[in-house]
Order: C-alpha cells, then sequence, then structure tokens
C-alpha cells in the first residue's frame, strides 16, 4: 500500500521490553520470527496478504495486512464509526480492556495511502505480540477515523523504512517502527524479512521470516539487488523494472516494456497493493493478452497458458534478477468473477509491483543494507527450512551457502 502522507508527533524514546522469546533461539540470543500469512478475510480472498498478531493485555488477536510501502502499524479502534457500520472492520481494538495502553501523542496520527483509504487517530503505546515475542511499550497508531473505498478495513503492518511515516518538521526524528523494535530488543539481528506470499488456489499459508530466510520456499539463483539512495540514505523499497516479455502457449514471444530511463522504470515493492501498477501501454498490451476483459470466470483462468519474464536491477550496480509471473497469478477472485489485478497509471504517478506479481517470487527486504533480493518462488513447497541471517553485507549469502549477487 503506497504511502501518501502521515503527519507525526512522537516521543523521543521509549522502552522496549522482551517477555517472552519462543522461536529459534540462537547461541547471540536473536532468533528468527516466522509467522504465517493468508489472503483470506470473510468475503475477500487473493487482494491483500493478512498476519495474526495482538495487541493489549491480554493480547487482542488482529488481521494485519502486511505492507512494504508503509511503516507504521495501526490498529482500528473499536468504537471508530466505521467499525460500527454493518460491514465493520475485520478486527478492533478495545481499549478500555487494555489496562497497560496510554496515549502518547493525541490526534498524532493522520495517514492516507495510495488507495484513497485513510487512517486518523491517537499515537499511543501498549503490548504487541508477534510470533511468540511480546514488546511492552511498543509505538502503535490507534485509528479512531478509517475510511476505506474498498470496504476492507483492516489493521496495518508496516514494515517500510520509518522515513515513510512522514514528518510536520525535517528536524523531527523519525520514530521507533515495530520492525526496528524487534532489532533494538534484541530479538533478531537486523531489519531484514523474508516473504513467501504463495499461490491464490492453495491451501498452504504464505509466511514472513523476520530475521532470517525459509531455503524451502525458493528455487534457482537469489539476486540482491540495490535500493536508491538519496545523499547515501536508502528510504524507499523501490528497484527498476528494466523489461517485461510475454510468453505465449503457442511458443511465440512478445516484449511489452523495455525502459529508457531511470525514472520511468522505478517501482516499489509493495506487499500492501493488490495490484501491478503499469504504464497505460503496458497495461493495453496485457490486457489485450488476457482477451480483452479484465474480468472472466474463475473457472477460466488455468495455469501455464501465458507467462510474463519481468526484468529487475538495482541502483548503482549491474546485477539483474528475472521472474515468472503466470497470467493466472494476475486475476484475483472479486465478486464472484476473477479480475485482473493489473493497473494503469498516469505519467508521473508511481509505478509498482503487487501481490499479483509478488506472489510468484520469494522477496528479502534488508533495510539495512538497503537491498532487496528476489527469487523465483517454490510454489509447490510443502516444508521449511528457516535460517538465521546475520547482520552485514554478506549475511545473505552465509546464509544460503553462495553469492546472492550475480
Amino acid at each position: 500500500m503506497q504511502f501518501f502522507k502521515a503527519f507525526v508527533l512522537c516521543v523521543s524514546v521509549l522502552l522496549l521490553h522482551i517477555e517472552v522469546a519462543a522461536v529459534a533461539a540462537t547461541a547471540t540470543g536473536t532468533q528468527v520470527i516466522e509467522i504465517a500469512l493468508t489472503d483470506r478475510l470473510p468475503g475477500e480472498v487473493g487482494w491483500a496478504y493478512y498476519a495474526n498478531i495482538s495487541v493489549g493485555t491480554p493480547g487482542q488477536i488482529q488481521s494485519a495486512l502486511v505492507d512494504t510501502g508503509s511503516s507504521d502499524t495501526i490498529f482500528p479502534d473499536s468504537t471508530a464509526i466505521a467499525c460500527r457500520t454493518k460491514s465493520g472492520c475485520a478486527t478492533t481494538f478495545v481499549l478500555k480492556e487494555s489496562p497497560d495502553y496510554k496515549v502518547v501523542t493525541p490526534g498524532g496520527l493522520s495517514v492516507g495511502y495510495r488507495d484513497h483509504s485513510k487512517m486518523e487517530g491517537d499515537y499511543s503505546v501498549d503490548r504487541v505480540q508477534l510470533g511468540g515475542i511480546s514488546i511492552t511499550n511498543a509505538r502503535i497508531g490507534v485509528a479512531k477515523v478509517v475510511e476505506d473505498p474498498t470496504g476492507i478495513r483492516t489493521a496495518i503492518l508496516g514494515l517500510g523504512y520509518p522515513s515513510n511515516e512522514g514528518q510536520n518538521t525535517s528536524d523531527q526524528p523519525y520514530c521507533s517502527t515495530l520492525l526496528q523494535a524487534l532489532v533494538e530488543s534484541g530479538e533478531i539481528e537486523s531489519r531484514l524479512y523474508g516473504v513467501y506470499l504463495g499461490q491464490l488456489d492453495h491451501v498452504q499459508d504464505g509466511s514472513i521470516t523476520f530475521g532470517g530466510i525459509d531455503t524451502e520456499k525458493f528455487k534457482g539463483p537469489l539476486t540482491t539487488l540495490n535500493c536508491p539512495r538519496d545523499n547515501g540514505i536508502t528510504t524507499k523499497l523501490n528497484l527498476k523494472l528494466d523489461n517485461v516479455k510475454a510468453y505465449l502457449q503457442d511458443g511465440s514471444s512478445q516484449e511489452l516494456m523495455r525502459s529508457a530511463s531511470d525514472e520511468s522504470r522505478s517501482v516499489l515493492v509493495d506487499t500492501g497493493a493488490s495490484d501491478w501498477r503499469v504504464s497505460e501501454p503496458v497495461y493495453r498490451k496485457i490486457l489485450m493478452l488476457a482477451g480483452g476483459n479484465d474480468q472472466r470466470p474463475c473457472k477460466e483462468v488455468v495455469r501455464g497458458a501465458t507467462y510474463f519474464q519481468l526484468t529487475f536491477s538495482g541502483y548503482g550496480s549491474t546485477n539483474t534478477a528475472t521472474l515468472n509471473v503466470d497470467m493466472a497469478d494476475l486475476f484475483s477472485p472479486h465478486a464472484g468473477t476473477c479480475q485482473l489485478a493489473v493497473t494503469p497509471v498516469s505519467s508521473g504517478e508511481t509505478l509498482g509491483v503487487g501481490d499479483s506479481v509478488m506472489r510468484a517470487g520469494y522477496w528479502v527486504f534488508d533495510l539495512d543494507n538497503g537491498q532487496i533480493s528476489v527469487a523465483q518462488a517454490n510454489l509447490e513447497a510443502s516444508s521449511s527450512n528457516v535460517v538465521k541471517v546475520q547482520k552485514g553485507a554478506g549475511g545473505l549469502s552465509k546464509a544460503i551457502g553462495r553469492k546472492t549477487e550475480v
């Protein structure tokens, strides 16, 4: 979910304290935390991916949309008007049932997203539990105003850079995110996590692995690409999309895009977005290959007919990574049919790859080193092999026993 704006007044330091450690402990005291992802909420399948986390004391389970395009962790307040309507919210936080809840910045939360949804309310502290780990005094947003034109209202687990929160003034320090809190508390070594979404038509859930990766969830080379830097600092989880080529069932191929400039091919890698955001000319070509219709009966969406090969590159290096995306992955169930999750954007708008593309890959987001690594997903995986990734530039290569850069 691409972040648009967030106005924040944050406290300078919040004491973070870990109470429970329950996953894959290591000799250094840090560990790997793996939690399941699901693409299913009541009445909605395939348009986002959610993790179950809890907030408050005792813990209240929340379905949180996993979002690499923003950085706030936000829970809808049970008293929000939108959450008390017939459609309601998927889960809500009942503040009065948590004695540890404390407001830090009243009215400080005001976040808008690309899909015109927004959340407004307070910045607060309370206990958050994630994969068996409990963090007290974790900084959270509690939304008293929840607006979402899609009708899907959930908590949000933002996993992007802290700068995505935005600030009222440039001299204010960025606040600690939940990902940063896991590092500061010594639970994981660095701000690194692996994401596997899986196929829509599979029973098996996807997963997100904090502090490590799952080597069973990908196949072939895992290629590391640099994100853009501004004055030596990385603030965006973007890559370059150099080329898109379609391979048809009859053996022919068609080039859909070859970028000529850095600016035009920069794409946000965004688990919080369901769609692949492309230029109008590329969209028209994809639509034509899909039969000229952006909706079809789900029984007509079959794998193996047409696939797209996307070539990504990074900034400041010559590395490239290819990802094969089946046409079937670009369709998601909606209102009894399957809808093409590809969206044309106007010139100057942000291009991006969302879940419809990301399902085909295994993605490792390394915020400390300003890099994203990508491999072809092993969509037939039936087991896990979770390994810890040490902090530092060579941590990922050591974890898999080979270089991750081509």
